[in-house]
């Protein structure tokens, strides 16, 4: 086993040093003025990371770990959870490709996602079965090995759990080896000539296996000394013996250093903090509510970066002299006097949201409108009644010091509405169905909703790991021609065996059989593990909604993650998945 101390004196550190900090503006300059030590690190440039594919993501990832930070919350995008949508088919990214698969679950895994999470595990089987019948990797699913994508493949296995004595890992080292020229170096394809990048990254696996490198000897050459023998004068590392310098100089340089200060690939890897105390939320925009549930976040302005995936919105953050503050959510865009502002407790607090710091049972509100607004909230009688029973809607508003009966607000009961009282209520019946209920009144924060049912709608249910209920279902005023009539299919969803900090997923298939076109949530009623830890489509089945046209289908993903710091016991546990429409 070789020393980082022996590695130090090879080669110029202080010079690569010197030319990285000059061409510091990539992922990868980033980690190896780490590697480093560096005390100036430039980071600008990972803060508006904005990809179109999965790759696009995963270095900036491992640049952010590498220094320690937390990639879900360094920037005003959660990076981690825009790896993870590119997740489908049981691997990451372009089903064709293979380098999207490796980097990203060495990204995740330095994110400190569990090995055990299904989509490192999923992605970890995929790169396997695609392992060439000569031990090595290609670039896609169907290319000849290449030396960067295997020792990169070996990195990745390791990473998500696999042993270095796996036949894979070991079939994979082989045909590594069997391509050192007698140069010492390697080359990116089979007998062709020796590059610094491709022999970094074939030391990077033998760092990560703990292999010495003066085992590695051709013709009294090393890998090492390969890279030495191309550091130029000037710092920065050629690519070959007779390259110049380049645009790509800067990156090729950060492999070289990173190889020869001993590093592997992830870098370093950090805690995953998402399963920090969570927060109660909802966010109020123009038209209707964006979002509501509970999320993890340290300030308030880390609410709007942590929901947006369990919600599916967009947004923009902007940085002023006073500070950050939220320009847009969607559509809703700050303009005069109107902008986004935000509550804890029902109360404006004095100073921004990105210094807010939240403490056990706040809760959350942000809201598109004015400064000076109320907040409002909507309670009913019962949440559960029965065929032509009466139920109370009861409107309140927070002057600052105490709850009050707001008198002339609209009372929202799906397709009819009602307004208070002096007292602050509304007495109604309804038929059968669910009913999403709310108030709004005009210079007054929207109030929260609640979910009632009336009745008995027609569904069916089977107990397993979730139920799923399913029939004909109701709601609203909705005129006798118009039926809501919906198909459920599985009735029934076994998540199988999870461990904590791993996570499952199951599809179900949605048929619109009735004569509306209908608009479409869902209620997750049961165990906790399911009632926190629900997705569908890749949002909390609280923020759910989906459109069926008449006689259409939706398939909808169903996701169950179990969080890393789960508690609560070993042995089945069960819930209820319930779907509930109205006529649009």
């Amino acid at each position: 086993m070789f020393s980082p101390l022996e590695t130090n004196a090879t080669y110029n550190a202080s010079n690569a040093q010197t030319y990285l900090m000059a061409h510091g503006n990539n992922p990868w300059s980033t980690m190896a003025l780490v590697a480093l030590e560096s005390p100036d690190v430039v980071t600008d440039h990972l803060l508006s990371v904005s990809g179109t594919n999965a790759i696009d993501y995963a270095a900036p990832i491992l640049a952010i770990t590498s220094l320690g930070q937390n990639p879900r919350t360094f920037a005003s995008t959660d990076y981690v959870a825009s790896l993870q949508n590119y997740y489908s088919e049981n691997q990451i990214g372009d089903s064709l490709i293979l380098n999207d698969d490796i980097f990203g679950i060495l990204a995740l895994i330095s994110a400190g996602q569990s090995s055990a999470d299904s989509i490192i595990t999923d992605s970890k089987n995929f790169i396997a079965s695609h392992q060439n019948s000569d031990g090595g990797w290609g670039y896609t699913t169907t290319s000849s090995s290449d030396t960067n994508m295997t020792a990169a493949g070996i990195l990745a296995l390791l990473a998500a759990g696999t042993e270095n004595s796996d036949s894979q890992i070991q079939s994979a080292l082989l045909f590594l080896q069997a391509l050192q020229n007698d140069d010492g170096g390697f080359p990116y394809y089979p007998n062709a000539t020796s590059d610094s990048s491709s022999t970094a990254w074939v030391i990077w696996a033998h760092n990560a296996l703990d292999i010495d490198l003066e085992s590695l000897v051709r013709s009294g050459n090393t890998p090492r000394s390969y890279l030495q023998s191309n550091q130029s004068s000037q710092g920065f590392f050629k690519y070959q013996s007779d390259s110049v310098e380049d645009s790509f100089s800067a990156v090729t340089t950060a492999y070289a250093v990173l190889a020869l200060q001993g590093k592997k690939l992830p870098f370093q890897i950090v805690a995953n903090n998402s399963s920090t105390q969570k927060t109660s939320f909802r966010i109020e925009g123009s038209s209707e509510t964006i979002c509501a549930g509970e999320v993890a976040g340290i300030t308030a302005l880390d609410i709007i970066k942590n929901a947006k995936n369990a919600c599916g919105f967009e947004y923009e953050i902007k940085e002023s002299s006073w500070g950050s503050y939220l320009e847009s959510i969607n559509d809703d865009v700050a303009s005069g006097m109107t902008g986004w502002l935000y509550m804890v407790n029902s109360a404006s607090p004095s100073v921004g949201t990105a210094d807010y710091e939240l403490k056990a049972g706040d809760s959350t509100t942000w809201y598109y409108g004015e400064f000076g607004w109320q907040a409002t909230r909507l309670s009913l009688s019962s949440e559960q009644i029965n065929s032509d029973q009466i139920v109370t809607a009861e409107v309140e508003f927070f002057d600052g010091a105490s709850w009050l009966p707001l008198s002339d607000a609209v009372v929202y009961l799906g397709l009819n509405e009602k307004t208070t009282n002096g007292n602050g209520q509304i007495v109604t019946t309804l038929s059968d169905g669910f009913y999403k209920i709310y108030a709004q009144k005009q210079d007054y924060i929207r109030s929260n909703f609640v979910l009632l049912k009336v009745g008995q709608p027609a569904t069916s249910s089977a107990e397993m790991s979730v139920i799923i209920e399913q029939g004909d279902v109701k709601g609203d005023d909705t005129e006798a021609d118009d039926m809501i009539t919906f198909i459920v299919n599985p009735n029934d969803l076994d998540f199988g065996k999870l461990d904590p900090g791993s996570s499952a997923t199951k599809n179900i298939f949605i048929s619109n059989k009735g004569t509306a076109n209908i608009h479409m949530e869902a209620l997750v009623s049961g165990d906790a593990l399911f009632t926190e830890n629900i997705d569908l489509n890749s949002v909390s089945w609280k923020n759910f909604k989906v459109e069926i046209g008449q006689n259409d289908d939706q398939n909808i993903n169903v996701k169950l993650s179990v969080p890393a710091n789960y508690s609560s016991g070993s042995g089945t546990k069960s819930a209820q998945l319930t779907f509930w429409a109205i006529a649009q």
